[in-house]
């Protein structure tokens, strides 16, 4: 079974963010760190309240 037919979003309320280059989501103190592809780095405020593989999309609460 192939998962990779398009990219996650990442939803925050109302806001939803496509994480197309997004490698990997690090968690700190009421935080997320996004890191893409080319080492450049962001944080948001909130916590993952669900991962949803089927659909594609990870909640933010």
């Amino acid at each position: 079974m192939c998962m990779n037919d398009g990219h996650f979003l990442l939803v925050q309320g109302e806001t939803e963010t496509h994480l197309d280059d997004v490698a990997a989501i690090l968690t700190a103190a009421g935080k997320l760190r996004l890191v893409d592809v080319f080492g450049k780095q962001r944080e948001i405020a909130g916590s993952i309240q669900e991962i949803d593989l089927l659909n594609k999309r990870i909640i933010i609460a």
